[in-house]
């Protein structure tokens, strides 16, 4: 038998074939993450592992993994990079790291105070926003510059008040700031504030399209009176800006009608159409329209909203209430529902990997 393997061998030595450098296969990934924020002070925030190829759902991947441990209270962000995750729990002031492989504890990432929302350029940088100062007088928030290697804060970077979903491009970071009406630019090279960007009041997450310009989705601002009935008073409306880092004074602004504020800013694969949530449904535009949709892509309201990159297909969550378990329902590219799933309390995001 050893002599037939060895002369197989020798045959494929010869064999002008095995020359060829193979063409290395990227294994499809079928994983999603689904955020559910938990009970406020009860510690009960979690990560929902769903299979795209078999269905299979891990309502609580952290407690499963880690001998039933709680992730801590408020889940708002997560983010992934070079096989690990990093979960951020706002009010436990901390950023969670695990292993995607297994969903295993391997660090965390503390000294943090109201982290929101996580990014990473590389395997060794990550950044992360934060809030300062209570809800009746907030102050400037900050850009926490992480390294990934120590899992340790190495500086921070003062922008404006409540900073919200970040963007990395171009070897700049974009950090909208959600209660002013600015976008503090940071250079990633310095690590210092390269500039300022004023857009419209209230930006709270931004996307790049296939053109490489910024979209910024601008919330507006209201105020409420201070007793019942705590009526609703609109200072500025929505506004969805769009510019180009070469040019940013240089503005496309589409301005939303009425009292609602418009959310949840995504993208597609193609990063030529864009997805927001307004007035309680969600709307697609492209990015090459020069006014805003008048009929809504879906008509429901959501507590979370993505779009998977892999293949368009939509993930949407909705939250019953903050004391029961709520669900997420996927979709198809064209907006036809599929099916839906039950995961913990309070589902408001998704990660895609």
């Amino acid at each position: 038998m050893i002599p037939f393997l060895a002369g197989l061998a020798l045959l494929a030595a010869c064999d002008p074939k095995t020359e060829e450098t193979p063409v290395p296969v990227t294994p499809p990934t079928y994983g999603v993450y689904i955020l559910s924020e938990g009970q406020f002070g009860v510690g009960d925030g979690a990560v929902s592992v769903f299979n795209k190829s078999n269905k299979a759902l891990t309502p609580d991947a952290f407690g499963s993994a880690n001998n039933g441990a709680k992730l801590g209270d408020v889940v708002q962000s997560m983010g992934v990079q070079d096989g690990r995750g990093y979960i951020v729990v706002n009010a436990s002031n901390k950023i969670e790291v695990v292993n995607l492989t297994d969903f295993k504890s391997v660090a965390t990432i503390s000294g943090l105070t109201q982290p929101r929302y996580f990014t990473s350029t590389s395997g060794t940088r990550g950044y992360v926003t934060e809030w300062r100062g209570p809800y009746t007088s907030y102050l400037p928030g900050v850009l926490s510059i992480l390294n990934l290697t120590t899992n340790t804060v190495t500086s921070r970077v003062t922008v404006g008040r409540n900073p919200e979903k970040l963007l990395a491009l171009g070897g700049k970071i974009y950090v909208p700031n959600s209660l002013d009406n600015t976008i503090s630019v940071i250079d990633e090279a310095t690590g210092t504030l390269a500039s300022t960007i004023t857009v419209a009041d209230g930006p709270s997450s931004l996307v790049a399209d296939k053109d490489g310009n910024v979209w910024a989705l601008c919330s507006g601002f209201v105020s409420y009176l201070s007793v019942p009935p705590y009526t609703l008073t609109r200072i500025s409306n929505g506004t969805l800006v769009r510019f180009n880092p070469g040019s940013p004074t240089t503005q496309l602004k589409l301005a939303f009608p009425g009292t609602a504020s418009p959310g949840k800013l995504r993208v597609n694969a193609a990063k030529d159409q864009l997805y927001y949530s307004f007035g309680g449904a969600e709307y697609q535009i492209s990015t090459a329209a020069t006014a805003l949709p008048t009929a809504p892509f879906i008509r429901r309201s959501f507590t979370g909203f993505d779009i998977d990159p892999r293949d368009n297909s939509i993930f949407a969550a909705v939250s019953p209430s903050y004391n029961s378990n709520g669900r997420f329902i996927r979709y198809q590219a064209t907006g036809a529902p599929i099916d839906s799933f039950e995961v913990k309390v309070g589902p408001n995001g998704f990660v895609f990997y």
